[in-house]
């Protein structure tokens, strides 16, 4: 561990920051020593207990998961912020169930002219189980799709022409390399391509990855995925997803198998998709594909809702949503060493600790914004962004008031940045907002350093990006420390050796400073657009508003 100077004196942790900056208002005639209200120690304690080897790593349904709940809420309570949950209480229960594929009674096949191959699942093809689209029996010609992307609005459309009633479409995995990181993940993404080709008639979809994803990851690895169980929502009114009743990844052998006697190889249209896009046509063979789930019974988890109301009778129906997951990976059996425990300390108690300071700030102080302030400490992000996609698709306020979301994640609180990256900040009128909010710490904003990750598709806010509600995501910069360290070695030291480990526990050098230093900028965002006169809203042009912003 890279070791450096933490201040961990019993004193506010921003006091000794020469901070002078006024997050002042004309609406709540705010201190200049509004820095003073965050507190390292306090975010300390929170951290100490929802990092606690007692809660086995906070998994979704675990009843380590249910105590930290219980923490969040008691603390709600006693901030006297209003219960948004169901009935009452702070929680909105989740109905979760888990899904594993009933191998036995699953099966694929090929046809090439007259031979029916049988597929071996793990070695062939790999199928799983699913929660909201259980089970499917499909049969159909194959039509090769490209990357399978319908992106008319960037001049590029796979589908075009293609005659897809009825038929199973096989799509490289990923997208063109040519679109911009943030948009080719979703493009790239499986459900955004099975919802458009379900739209089209597809029965059933197949995916082969790519000729440079093959190397980095090899097909051979989804054998270790079987057996696996599947974690979603569910409706409690019984429906199930329409669209795509059976889909497979397949390896690049089966792929060749597909290819036989078709107008172009496999290996032309596999070597032109790495610097470009092969254009789809029909191939001269069909599969079948049976897809089987084995469902668990129901069970519940809960998002944790605290409303900090508003002062002004025209805006207090609207809510600025602080989002923070409470979930982490519980216990790894198979991982190394004795300790079996993931904690999550920085992934993600440190971000529910940040979210609950912010509360705490506005309750110390007195004060009340002009919109009310949703906190939510959501669950099953490690699971897939489940837990926020339910509240963003159920909330349990009007989802039109609902008019900017900003989210804390794993913030890396093991040095004293300088820099700070804000996914989406760019994206609409938050970017002034959030400009402004870095410059009254002393901190400067710094592009994104990971893009190839997709890293603004990849937690809790896009899931009300996907409900077309603006939304920023900080996380601490790469740039030099303040102390002169290299903020991004400490930082890819953490995601190489710590992250979704055991490790990622207590005995890290945690920076309950920086901490403090975090929930402030993130409490000046917040406040700035509770108290706007005007809603954020997407910049003209973007993509993710276009494609969400309807909605």
């Amino acid at each position: 561990m890279i070791k450096k100077t933490v201040m961990r004196a019993g004193v506010s942790a921003l006091s000794m920051l020469a901070l002078t900056a006024c997050a002042t208002t004309g609406a709540n005639n705010l201190s200049n020593n509004m820095a003073d209200a965050f507190s390292a120690d306090r975010i300390k304690a929170d951290v100490t207990f929802l990092a606690d080897d007692t809660l086995k790593g906070r998994d979704t349904g675990s009843e380590g998961y249910r105590i930290a709940a219980n923490y969040v809420a008691a603390e709600f309570a006693r901030l006297g912020l209003k219960p948004m949950g169901n009935e009452g209480t702070y929680f909105q229960e989740v109905p979760f169930k888990t899904a594993e594929l009933d191998q036995e009674n699953s099966s694929m096949s090929v046809t090439v002219g007259d031979t029916v191959k049988e597929l071996t699942l793990g070695d062939d093809y790999f199928m799983g189980g699913y929660v909201r689209n259980p089970n499917g029996d499909v049969s159909g010609d194959v039509v090769f799709v490209g990357y399978g992307v319908h992106a008319p609005e960037l001049g590029h459309d796979d589908l075009e022409g293609l005659d897809l009633e009825g038929k199973v479409a096989l799509a490289i995995s990923g997208a063109p390399t040519s679109f911009q990181t943030e948009i080719r993940a979703h493009h790239g993404s499986t459900t955004t391509k099975k919802d458009e080709l379900a739209k089209r008639g597809v029965v059933g979809t197949l995916f082969v990855s790519s000729l440079s994803t093959e190397k980095r990851r090899p097909f051979s690895r989804y054998k270790g995925y079987l057996g696996m169980k599947s974690f979603d929502w569910f409706r409690e009114d019984g429906a199930e997803d329409a669209g795509i009743a059976a889909s497979a990844a397949i390896s690049h052998e089966v792929a060749e198998t597909l290819f036989e006697g078709a107008e172009r190889s496999f290996v032309d249209v596999m070597t032109e998709a790495e610097e470009g896009a092969p254009k789809g046509f029909a191939l001269k063979t069909s599969t079948s594909m049976k897809k089987v789930s084995k469902l668990s019974d129901p069970f519940y988890s809960p998002n944790v809702l605290g409303v900090l109301e508003g002062s002004d009778p025209a805006l207090k129906d609207e809510y600025v949503v602080m989002t923070a997951h409470l979930d982490h990976v519980g216990v790894s059996d198979h991982a190394k060493g004795e300790d079996k425990i993931n904690n999550g300390a920085l992934d993600n108690a440190s971000g529910v600790s940040v979210m609950m300071e912010v509360a705490r700030a506005y309750v110390r102080a007195g004060i009340k914004p002009r919109r009310s302030i949703l906190f939510a400490a959501v669950a099953a992000e490690e699971k897939g962004l489940l837990g926020a996609e339910y509240f963003a698709k159920f909330p349990t306020v009007e989802k039109s008031k609902m008019v900017a979301n900003v989210n804390v994640d794993m913030p890396v609180l093991l040095y004293d940045f300088s820099d700070i990256v804000a996914f989406g900040a760019d994206r609409s009128t938050l970017g002034p907002v959030t400009s402004e909010a870095v410059a009254k710490i002393g901190v400067t904003l710094s592009p994104d350093p990971m893009p190839e990750e997709g890293i603004f598709t990849r937690s809790d806010h896009y899931r009300f990006v996907q409900q077309g509600i603006p939304s920023v995501f900080l996380v601490t910069g790469w740039g030099p420390t303040a102390d002169g360290e290299d903020g991004g070695a400490i930082f890819r030291e953490f995601l190489g050796k710590t992250y979704h480990r055991p490790h990622d526990d207590l005995s890290q050098d945690i920076d309950y400073a920086a901490g403090a230093k975090f929930a402030y900028v993130n409490w000046l965002i917040l406040n700035e657009v509770a108290n706007a006169t005007r809603r954020p809203s997407w910049n003209d042009g973007d993509f993710f508003g276009d494609t969400f912003g309807g909605k």
